[in-house]
């Protein structure tokens, strides 16, 4: 009897990605039942915050940070009105933190002005902020308004290189090619699903590849040596 071909030795249909992608969610969600989010939020509006600072920093550092602004700005008029050196002074861990300060108040003052001081739920709207790019609109959609949409993050980015679901290297592009694959009730929970398994087992420096649950659906998994994707995701 044959043995059944490699998965980066065949082609794969659409159908079949589509079938893979499935099983890899459900095996996923039996290894990580409780994975949520790792940004702590209570409102959109925090969740956006969370996300302007969480570009190329850690979401442990910033959620230890925003545990205490979060208890003090609680309105975008806050957030706008408060002294750029004290906000600058405040977030200072953060990478970055005087860029960010000024996408943090140049958006909410922008939220003041058009948007009667709420976080829009739509695309469009939301990509017109400062400091707001389509990862952080799809993570806020999908999170805060519970819309199906991919936020593609740096996990999400090379987790999906390395199980052959994109070649691409530009996280938007990566979104196209992962939005028809990925059922629409399940976009925000595959997102939550390989942000674990990115911290957990497919590690950045070297993948744990021999104890992982879904090996014998990732590409990778199969190659010997182990080599890292071209085009990494920051």
């Amino acid at each position: 009897m044959r043995s059944r071909p490699k998965i980066q030795d065949r082609k794969e249909t659409l159908e079949a990605k589509k079938r893979r992608v499935r099983n890899i969610i459900k095996i996923l969600d039996q290894a990580y039942p409780d994975t949520t989010l790792a940004l702590q939020f209570s409102t959109p509006l925090e969740l956006l915050i969370a996300l302007i600072l969480a570009a190329q920093c850690t979401d442990e550092l910033v959620n230890t940070v925003t545990a205490k602004l979060f208890k003090k700005y609680r309105t975008p008029q806050k957030w706008a009105r408060i002294d750029r050196d004290t906000l600058e002074q405040e977030i200072r861990p953060i990478t970055f933190f005087r860029n960010k300060t000024k996408s943090i108040q140049a958006c909410c003052l922008e939220l003041i002005n058009r948007f009667d001081s709420n976080v829009p739920e739509s695309l469009e709207d939301l990509l017109t902020l400062p400091g707001v790019g389509r990862k952080t609109a799809n993570i806020l959609r999908g999170n805060a308004f519970s819309q199906a949409a991919i936020g593609v993050d740096r996990h999400v980015g090379r987790l999906s290189q390395l199980m052959g679901l994109t070649k691409e290297t530009n996280p938007d592009k990566i979104e196209f090619d992962l939005n028809p694959l990925v059922p629409e009730d399940r976009k925000v929970r595959f997102c939550h699903l390989l942000q674990r398994h990115g911290r957990s087992i497919c590690l950045a420096r070297k993948p744990q590849c021999t104890g992982c649950p879904v090996k014998k659906l990732c590409p990778y998994a199969e190659k010997a040596p182990f080599t890292e994707p071209k085009g990494k995701i920051k």
